[in-house]
């Protein structure tokens, strides 16, 4: 799921704004895959949590409230994960 979101987001860095569709579908994956790490995976959080920090910068001036979608997640992760 993060290598999804990881290459979609890399994609839009790369060739630009694509559609409100292509980001829904990203924040749905970036959405599951938050909450498996605060239901089933708080203990492997700090395995992803170098990649999941590097997404939120990598999100900067990407459209469609996705960068924002994006930030705010991993901002909430960051509160609810990092101490444990």
């Amino acid at each position: 799921m993060l290598t999804y979101v990881e290459n979609g987001t890399r994609f839009t860095r790369e060739f630009g704004d694509i559609n409100e569709a292509y980001y829904n579908s990203l924040e749905s994956v970036l959405h599951e895959m938050t909450q498996l790490l605060r239901k089933d995976g708080p203990a492997l959080y700090p395995q992803f949590r170098q990649r999941i920090q590097r997404l939120s910068t990598h999100a900067d001036h990407i459209g469609w409230g996705y960068g924002d979608y994006l930030r705010d997640q991993v901002h909430l992760l960051e509160e609810e994960l990092a101490g444990e």
